[in-house]
């Protein structure tokens, strides 16, 4: 059991904070993945009071703010969770994949994940192929 809650939240705009809370419900842990704060957040967060110190208040983030996600627990990042998500091409080196997935940083992976999806719609919808698995981490599609 793990004595940790993590809350991920992933904003419109593509910032990427991360709450981490002990088992009774108190803040221990926030570190911004992705971009910085804007003043706007800052009062939002500091002045204004919504800082979520205690774990009640970021379950109610989703409902409250609408141009927001908030995933509970660790975001599954491994590379066969991306193995599974990204489509099948036989001529994908596998191996050549991992190693290449192997040297991105944490908050690439997480950026991996939320846009990979996204490049599977639009792949599909224009009907048009994939690049192998190998490819597609090494120059970055998920990241334009």
């Amino acid at each position: 059991m793990s004595l940790v809650r993590t809350y991920t939240v992933k904003m419109q705009s593509g910032d990427i904070w991360q709450f981490k809370y002990n088992l009774n419900g108190v803040l221990i842990f926030f570190n911004v993945l992705e971009g910085d704060l804007t003043a706007k957040q800052e009062k939002f967060l500091y002045l204004d009071g919504k800082f979520p110190w205690k774990e009640a208040h970021i379950k109610s983030w989703s409902a409250l703010y609408k141009t927001t996600t908030v995933e509970v627990g660790e975001p599954d990042l491994s590379f066969n969770a991306f193995w599974k998500l990204y489509p099948h091409n036989p001529l994908s080196k596998k191996k050549i994949a991992l190693d290449r997935f192997n040297k991105l940083k944490p908050v690439d992976l997480i950026k991996l994940f939320l846009k990979t999806p996204e490049f599977i719609k639009e792949k599909n919808k224009q009907n048009s192929p994939f690049p192998y698995a190998e490819v597609y981490i090494n120059q970055r599609w998920w990241d334009q």
